[in-house]
């Protein structure tokens, strides 16, 4: 069997696949709070350069997800934004606490 038959077997297989059944049997056993974090997690990497395929497979959990009832719709939204830069800044910006040392005065 040559290189060539074996390839284009393989793409048709993944393209048949059903990804959105995998994503649903993915998240059937998870709590909310592993819901978000799955969710943080697809939504970073997505960001990410990845394959097709790859791509198709976080795109189909994340529909999953934000489709899934009893979720907070607002902090699906906040951790698709990510932080803001008011707090980005305020946690390591360059006066983040005190700069100079209280010392007692004599």
């Amino acid at each position: 069997m040559s290189r060539e038959n074996y390839t284009r077997r393989e793409a048709r297989h993944y393209e048949d696949r059903n990804y959105h059944g995998d994503a649903k049997k993915l998240i059937k056993g998870l709590d909310l709070y592993q819901l978000y974090e799955l969710y943080e997690i697809v939504t970073e990497k997505l960001n990410y350069g990845s394959t097709l395929r790859r791509e198709k497979e976080l795109l189909a959990v994340k529909k999953v997800i934000e489709d899934e009832k009893g979720l907070d719709p607002q902090r699906l939204q906040r951790i698709r934004r990510g932080r803001s830069d008011m707090s980005k800044e305020g946690a390591r910006g360059e006066k983040a606490g005190r700069t100079t040392v209280h010392r007692k005065k004599m």
